[in-house]
């Protein structure tokens, strides 16, 4: 299955997130509908979400979160590498934004291995180029090559590049606007030209397969999986 990529009019429309963040909730959307039975959403937020995606809990027989952070309302209280669930107990596993914060993902990849009934599925997401963002800790970034090694045990796996070259950098810029602080005229054109330009990227980003130039194919946001055991 091919992810949909964000719309120009997501993009044009949509200042509340970035252009990471659309092509999570597009990549989450794609496969929506295959997020049934028992469902448990690693690291996954029951309340305070990011983003745009509406997780579809009415479809699933249960969905359950799992969190250290107790204001996000978990059902269950815990540490994503060790979690009180029987092994082969789940049909679907979301893991997205969360990796990159373990201090041992391996441990983590064995756990959804472990918790996935066969045939089950995990959609996971990482980050490759994108800033810092302690929560509370940031360990480390995933190539495409080193999540085939962490998920080597599945059957079938799909890895997926969110965004290439130019929509890298509009992600980079708009992170960073806000940096620009100060209400002088000058700050104020400033960000205005910056949001412009970065918008602008992500926009000739989606234009592809025009800018598939082999060397900016090596640059992305990060990486969507799909994995079946």
């Amino acid at each position: 299955m091919r992810i949909a990529r964000p719309s120009k009019e997501s993009i044009k429309l949509n200042t509340l997130v970035s252009y990471r963040r659309l092509w999570l909730d597009c990549s989450l959307e794609s496969y929506s509908t295959e997020m049934r039975g028992k469902v448990i959403d690693m690291g996954g937020k029951k309340e305070n979400k990011r983003g745009i995606f509406h997780p579809p809990e009415e479809n699933a027989l249960a969905w359950w979160y799992v969190n250290l952070e107790m204001k996000t309302r978990p059902n269950i209280f815990g540490d994503v590498s060790r979690m009180p669930f029987k092994g082969e107990c789940a049909d679907v596993i979301i893991c997205t934004e969360v990796l990159e914060h373990l201090e041992t993902p391996a441990a983590c990849a064995d756990e959804i291995y472990r918790l996935l009934r066969p045939g089950g599925t995990a959609f996971i997401s990482v980050p490759f180029i994108y800033p810092i963002h302690a929560d509370p800790h940031d360990f480390q970034r995933f190539t495409a090559d080193g999540l085939r090694i962490l998920f080597h045990k599945f059957s079938l796996l799909e890895i997926t590049s969110m965004g290439g070259y130019l929509g890298t950098l509009g992600m980079l810029l708009e992170i960073g606007i806000p940096g620009i602080a100060g209400q002088g005229i000058h700050k104020k054109i400033l960000r205005r030209s910056l949001s412009w330009l970065a918008q602008t990227l992500c926009l000739l980003d989606l234009s592809r397969p025009a800018w598939s130039n082999p060397i900016w194919q090596k640059f992305t946001t990060g990486y969507f999986v799909k994995a079946i055991k």
